[in-house]
């Protein structure tokens, strides 16, 4: 298979066309747009262009480039292929992270916005995963870092949160990450391969019971000869 690159002076491009775009709007940032399309191709929604281009523009006003327009779609569209053939492979998405803002050691990195967009993308998809997760144990733990550091146990309120979590917990799910996102990934992969029941819809006919299919003879004579 042969893995799309995204490399540094196409992430370069792509925060000249697009950082500007966010910077007073609804248009999302270079790390809000991977955490995005990490869900979009991770799950088992198919989508493309149509459906993502306008949440990551957001209220972007019109291009007066046309030129900058082509080329931000494209950038866009070779990030989404990078992410799915990285995740595809087994291998570790290279982040796209920014420093927090106000935070005390300074460069530290700021997760929730690239989490945050991640569990965005989960409210648009048709497919609600954790119900159709339901039964698998384990799923929503392979969740969690995305979940935590996305702030889903948060109450948007002011409120007391869902679920508190200690300074070295959510350094552990920063560090855990790029695993869960492979392991989600391949999660919905192996969901998509298992074999679906057929179920029997009524009662089960026996061989000397009159053949359903209504000619008259026994079942075991008709329609279960073979």
């Amino acid at each position: 298979m042969t893995v799309t690159e995204f490399n540094d002076a196409d992430l370069t491009r792509l925060e000249t066309l697009l950082t500007p775009l966010s910077a007073s709007g609804s248009t999302m940032r270079p790390d809000e747009v991977q955490g995005f399309f990490a869900a979009l191709a991770s799950g088992p929604d198919k989508v493309d262009a149509a459906f993502w281009l306008p949440e990551v523009l957001g209220d972007a006003p019109a291009f007066e480039n046309a030129a900058d327009e082509t080329e931000l779609k494209a950038l866009l569209q070779k990030l989404f292929d990078s992410i799915r053939d990285t995740l595809a492979e087994g291998d570790e998405l290279d982040m796209i992270l920014y420093a927090e803002e106000g935070s005390e050691e300074e460069g530290e990195p700021d997760y929730w916005p690239w989490a945050n967009a991640y569990l965005y993308a989960l409210d648009l998809v048709d497919t609600d995963w954790f119900e159709v997760a339901e039964e698998d144990e384990g799923f929503e733990s392979l969740m969690m870092p995305m979940l935590v550091l996305g702030g889903a146990f948060e109450d948007e309120d002011g409120g007391e949160d869902l679920l508190t979590f200690t300074d070295e917990e959510v350094e552990g799910y920063k560090e855990e990450l790029t695993d869960a996102l492979v392991a989600v990934f391949g999660y919905w992969r192996a969901k998509e391969q298992a074999p679906t029941t057929v179920r029997r819809e009524g009662d089960k006919v026996g061989r000397n019971d009159m053949c359903p299919c209504g000619s008259g003879k026994k079942y075991k004579a008709c329609c279960g000869a073979n």
